[in-house]
C-alpha cells in the first residue's frame, strides 16, 4: 500500500495541550483554533 494523500485524520486524546505541543514541536505541525473550542494541527500545503 502507498498512500499519496491524506485529507484529515481524527484523533482522541486524553490531554489536547499535550498533544498539540508534541505534534508541533516534534513534526512541525501548525495549530489551528477553530469556533466552539474546536482545535487541529495543520502539516504541509
Amino acid at each position: 500500500m502507498h498512500i499519496t494523500a491524506l485529507d484529515h485524520l481524527v484523533l482522541t486524546v486524553a490531554d489536547i495541550d499535550r498533544s498539540i505541543a508534541f505534534y508541533t514541536q516534534l513534526l512541525d505541525m501548525r495549530p489551528v483554533s477553530f469556533a466552539n473550542g474546536r482545535r487541529a494541527l495543520v502539516f504541509g500545503d
